[in-house]
Order: C-alpha cells, then sequence, then structure tokens
C-alpha cells in the first residue's frame, strides 16, 4: 500500500514578497501566535476541569468519611491518601509542560533524552533517539530549541495516545543551515488527506510556521506515520561561545 505524503502549507518565502503582503504575512502569524495561545489555555483548562478537579472530588468524597469510628478507617485514609497523591502526581506533569525549569540546563538533546527515558520506563514502547554534533544543535537560538522539543513532546504524545504502536524513532539533524525533525512510529497509521487535523497537529504546524518552516506527514492505514518538520535556520543561527 502506498503512503500518502502531504506537505502541510505554510507561509511563502518572503525575499520579493511586497510591502503589503509582508504585513498581511505578519499579521496572520501574530494571530496565529494568539489562537495557539488561546488554544493551549483552553487545553489546560479542560485537563484541570475533566482530569485533576475530578481526581480531587473524588479525594474530597473519602477525606469527607473518614471518622476514627468508622470501621473502615484505614482504608478509607489510604484510598483518600493514593488518590491524593495521585492529583499532586498530574499536576506536576502538566506543570512539567508547562514550565521549563531544566531546559537551559540539560538543553534541547539532554531534554529529548529525558522524555525518551521517561517513555521507555512504562516498557510500552522501544525508542529510537539519534541526532548530529549535539554543539551544532545547542549552538541554534533558544526559542527555535524550545520549538522543536514542543513540537516533539506533542508528537510523542500523539503517538502514545493513537499509534497503537510499539516502536518510535526521533532524528535530529542540522546541515546545510537548515534543521530537519523526525519522528516515526510503526503504529495504525491514518490518511492525511481525509482525516481532521486534530489540536496536537495544528500546534505543531503553528509552531512550524512561526519560523517559515515546513511540515511534511507521511502516513496510511497499517503504515505507520511519520512526520517531519524542516526549518531553514540562516536568519536564526546563534553564534557559538568562541566565535567573534
Amino acid at each position: 500500500m502506498k503512503t500518502n505524503a502531504i506537505q502541510i502549507p505554510q507561509c511563502p518565502a518572503q525575499r520579493h514578497t511586497e510591502p503589503r503582503q509582508m504585513l498581511r504575512q505578519q499579521k496572520s502569524i501574530a494571530e496565529s501566535i494568539i489562537q495557539a495561545q488561546q488554544d493551549e489555555r483552553a487545553r489546560i483548562g479542560n485537563e484541570l476541569h475533566d482530569n485533576i478537579n475530578q481526581i480531587l472530588t473524588c479525594a474530597h468524597l473519602y477525606v469527607a468519611t473518614l471518622e476514627r469510628e468508622h470501621p473502615d478507617f484505614d482504608m478509607l485514609k489510604k484510598k483518600a491518601m493514593d488518590i491524593l497523591l495521585m492529583g499532586i502526581e498530574e499536576i506536576r506533569n502538566l506543570s512539567r509542560e508547562m514550565v521549563m525549569h531544566d531546559f537551559q540546563k540539560d538543553g534541547l538533546i539532554g531534554s529529548v533524552s529525558n522524555l525518551v527515558d521517561d517513555v521507555r520506563f512504562s516498557k510500552a514502547f522501544t525508542v529510537q533517539f539519534v541526532h548530529s554534533d549535539i554543539n551544532t544543535i545547542e549552538a541554534l537560538n533558544p526559542n527555535i530549541r524550545i520549538t522543536i522539543f514542543r513540537i516533539i513532546q506533542e508528537q510523542v504524545k500523539n503517538i502514545i495516545k493513537y499509534s497503537h504502536g510499539t516502536n518510535i524513532q526521533i532524528s535530529l539533524h542540522c546541515c546545510d543551515l537548515q534543521f530537519r525533525l523526525q519522528i516515526k512510529d510503526d503504529g495504525v497509521g491514518f490518511d492525511p488527506e481525509t482525516t481532521k487535523r486534530g489540536l496536537g497537529l495544528s500546534n505543531i504546524c503553528e509552531r512550524t510556521r512561526l519560523y517559515n518552516g515546513k511540515v511534511i506527514l507521511d502516513s496510511a492505514p497499517g503504515r505507520g506515520c511519520s512526520l517531519i518538520v524542516n526549518i531553514p535556520l540562516r536568519p536564526f543561527i546563534a553564534l557559538l561561545k568562541n566565535t567573534v
């Protein structure tokens, strides 16, 4: 079966673009940023309401029945503690998605390696992570590195949630002033031309678009999925520390 590869449209090159068209493109990008922020707030709100709020409500029910005279006091107490610990873990996971305390210390490669280790720990997936020269990658503009990490987080989450696969491959490469990310899985796949684009993929496209990048999605039913993100680096290269 032949896979269906589609290139998701991005902003056109601006080298010879008329000023009015450039202003329209800048306005469109600004609107996309605002929309992405609103979508992210909505996602966080839903996560708080549908998941964490439900966990805390259950914990409250158990705590409300805690009385020393109750014959199942110890069991109810343990159950309430377990549910509260679950809520704490969910909040910690949500906070980890929002705030990246260790990114400056670990960098892009270290952060992706930590993510890979977390996925491997579940033993549900075999994950392969390869990358080009670490110094070249870590010399990139910090905003690009954070954007790439967010894209990886989003796609790995999509794979875990929807793919029903067992293998994930992640590759990061910098060459010829271009950054290339590829994430592949061996899951059930889908037809990208007929499948509705979800919030996760929309976020990936919007993040890539901010840097005039391109997203290529290659998938078909029963053939897994390949996501490629290409970002031109010439306008965004950060100088290495030893560069004058």
